[in-house]
Formats: structure tokens, C-alpha cells, sequence
């Protein structure tokens, strides 16, 4: 398996279709294979570049064992700016800390508005991951004012500042309101959707208000964003205003709705998503079904283990049994209080600091390694 391979199935006329089974031989290639194939597709049509990338993007939403990332990588170097776009909703879903750095200079300086546009798409997952403390915070430094740099930049195009505001709102910094209440009282539909998609993933009630009074607006993605956000800051005091857009005249915002409602959960919610089991609209019918057996299957966690059971099994506190945690301080009674700051660390805690990684002695990720097969003769051999 493997480039040549994917080459032997490579059809010879640029008219027909690349089939999931030939791109399947390009799954989890190494770097060194990786960088060889983006050689080679140098030399093809930028059509025919496009048309493999778009296409492996399709495969990985359809099967889980497939994965392109290297390739995408090589993507972004790629002469055509549709290629580099390609590439960059390939890396998607990428938590590739050492695409920070490349990801935000390309936010600045690639010559193609929709390129830089396009950098959002993996830098927004980035940035959550860094807001939860999947990436240092040197990592969240370096995405925040690298981002931040671009929204405030009033030379830049709005498109790209708008992008911009979407992926580094999860950091919900004070500074980025003035930018949002300003989107969002634009003229403009495209900055008022970007402003909403904002509010959403600021995490913060503060913008609910605004939300609901965007439920019944005129344009279907307005509405839909509006009721995506909402499902993010709501609680069961406004379910009600979710009962609108679950009859919404279109199927995409009645399915947000549903979504929004069990992101909400709690009794009502229920009820209301239990009403929606007799629509006429089988997909409607299908996510309610869904949404009341993922409620369902949380509920039941919950109840493993209570916190009265905790105490009837084990008589005492809810946290360890037998073990009275009052007053316990375990940085300075276990000595943690020693230990170096984590935030001085790198990912892993291996030692490699900034300017090691820009030096290219970046160990990388000490688990990114390539094991032995597990049958150990699943081999090929040169005789």
C-alpha cells in the first residue's frame, strides 16, 4: 500500500472520477511519503490536486479508520489558492499544536483573500482546544494576539476580519464585545451571522437577548445561526423561545432547534422534543428520536453513582470514602507546591522551549511514534 499504489489506480484520463478505494492507499502515509506525493502533484492539473483533496475530505467524514493529515499539510504549500483552501477544511479537526504557528502567518500575509479567509476553519478548532487547555498557554498567547492582530487590522478586508472574529470569540476577552455588538448592528448579513456564531461560543448570557431577537429574522442562515448560538447560552428559562424555530418554515433551522433544545435539556425540553416524534418530516422524527435517547443515556449516568450513594456505600464525604478532605491542601502537604509552573512547559512536559521549536529541535510529540505492526511477520519482504 501506499503512493505507487495509489498511482497504478490513478486513472490516465483527467475525466474520470477518483475512486474511495485508490485514495484509501494514501492513508496515514509518513512525512517523507507525504512530501514525496506533494512533489509529485506538482507536475498534475491543479483540477485534478483539488479534486483528490476534496475527495479524501469526503472519505474521512464517511469512514473513521482513514486519515490525510500529512497530505493536507502539503497542501497548504500548493501553487493554487483552491488547493490551499482545500486543504485547510481538511485540517478541519486538526489538534496539530505545530500548526499554530504556520496557520497564523498564513492568516496574514497568503495574497489570496480566500485563503486567509480560509485559515479560520482549523484555527477555530485550534483555539478551543487551546481555551480548554489542550494547548499551552504559550499556544493560546500565540493564537489569540496572532488572531486578535487580524481583526483589528482595518487594512485588511472585512471578510477575513469577520473570519477572524469567529475563531478567537471562544476566548471570550473583553476586548472582542465592541467587535461583535458592532457586527451584529451592521447592515451587512455576513457580519451579522459571523457576529452571532461569536456570541454563541463566547460562552456568555450576555448575548441571549440578541439571540432570540434574531429567531425570526428574514434570512434562513441568520435564523439558523441564531438558534445554533442560542443552544450554546440557553438554559430552561428560554426553552420557549426555541418553540418557534422548531416549526420553522425550513428544515435546517427546525433541526438546529432540536439540536439547541437537547443541548438545553431538562424536563421541558423534553417534553417539547417528545411533541416533535409525530412531524410529518421524517428527519425531524429521526434527531428528536436521537436527541431523547442522548438525554436518556446522560440521565442514566448520572445516576451511577449519586452522591447518596456515595455516602451509603462508603459513610463517608462525597469525594474519597473514608478520607476526611477538610482543610487538606495537597500542593503543600504531597510537596506539589515544588513543582515547576506548568505553563513554563512545553505540551508535554519534555523540556523543548520556544526557541528549541524554532530552531527545529522540537522533539515533536513523544507518543507520535510508528509502532511495529502487530503480527509481527505482516511484512513485505525483499527476496
Amino acid at each position: 500500500m501506499g503512493i505507487d499504489e495509489f498511482l497504478n489506480k490513478l486513472p490516465e484520463d483527467d475525466e474520470f472520477p477518483i475512486t474511495y478505494g485508490s485514495l484509501s492507499e494514501l492513508s496515514r502515509l509518513t512525512v517523507p511519503e507525504a512530501e514525496e506525493f506533494g512533489q509529485l502533484w506538482l507536475e498534475w492539473k491543479w483540477s485534478r490536486v483539488l479534486e483528490i483533496l476534496e475527495r479524501m475530505t469526503e472519505l474521512c467524514e464517511e469512514q473513521s479508520d482513514v486519515e490525510f493529515e500529512v497530505i493536507y499539510k502539503q497542501g497548504l504549500q500548493h501553487p493554487s489558492s483552491d488547493v490551499r483552501v482545500a486543504a485547510l477544511k481538511g485540517l478541519e479537526e486538526s489538534d496539530d499544536r505545530t500548526l499554530v504557528r504556520p496557520l497564523t502567518e498564513m492568516m496574514k500575509s497568503d495574497p489570496v483573500v480566500e485563503v486567509r479567509a480560509a485559515t479560520s476553519i482549523p484555527l477555530t478548532y485550534l483555539a478551543a482546544l487551546a481555551d480548554i487547555g489542550k494547548l499551552t498557554s504559550r499556544y493560546k498567547k500565540i493564537l489569540f494576539d496572532s488572531i486578535y492582530s487580524v481583526l483589528q487590522d482595518e487594512s485588511e478586508v472585512m471578510l477575513v476580519r469577520l473570519k477572524a472574529l469567529e475563531a478567537v470569540s471562544v476566548f471570550a476577552d473583553p476586548r472582542l464585545f465592541p467587535y461583535i455588538e458592532a457586527a451584529i448592528a451592521s447592515g451587512d448579513s455576513v457580519a451579522k451571522q459571523s457576529a452571532i456564531f461569536a456570541m454563541g461560543r463566547t460562552s456568555d448570557p450576555y448575548w441571549i437577548d440578541k439571540l432570540i431577537s434574531n429567531l425570526d429574522h428574514d434570512l434562513v442562515s441568520i435564523r439558523y445561526e441564531a438558534v445554533m448560538a442560542l443552544g450554546e447560552l440557553a438554559d430552561e428559562r428560554h426553552l420557549k423561545a426555541l418553540e418557534t424555530p422548531m416549526d420553522d418554515t425550513d428544515l435546517t433551522v427546525q433541526l438546529a432547534a432540536i439540536s439547541a433544545t437537547e443541548r438545553v435539556g431538562g424536563d421541558i425540553a423534553k417534553k417539547m422534543l417528545e411533541m416533535k416524534l409525530v412531524s410529518s418530516e421524517p428527519r425531524v422524527v429521526d434527531l428528536a428520536r436521537q436527541a431523547l435517547k442522548a438525554m436518556k443515556d446522560e440521565e442514566d449516568l448520572d445516576e451511577v453513582v449519586t452522591p447518596e450513594m456515595a455516602r451509603s456505600m462508603f459513610g463517608a464525604s462525597d469525594t474519597l470514602p473514608g478520607i476526611d478532605t477538610e482543610g487538606y491542601e495537597p500542593a503543600e502537604i504531597e510537596g506539589w507546591s515544588n513543582l515547576p509552573d506548568q505553563n513554563s512547559l512545553d505540551d508535554f512536559g519534555t523540556g523543548v522551549t520556544e526557541e528549541a521549536e524554532e530552531l527545529g529541535l522540537d522533539r515533536g510529540d513523544p507518543f507520535d511514534i510508528d509502532l511495529p505492526p502487530e503480527d509481527p511477520w505482516d511484512h513485505e519482504e525483499n527476496y
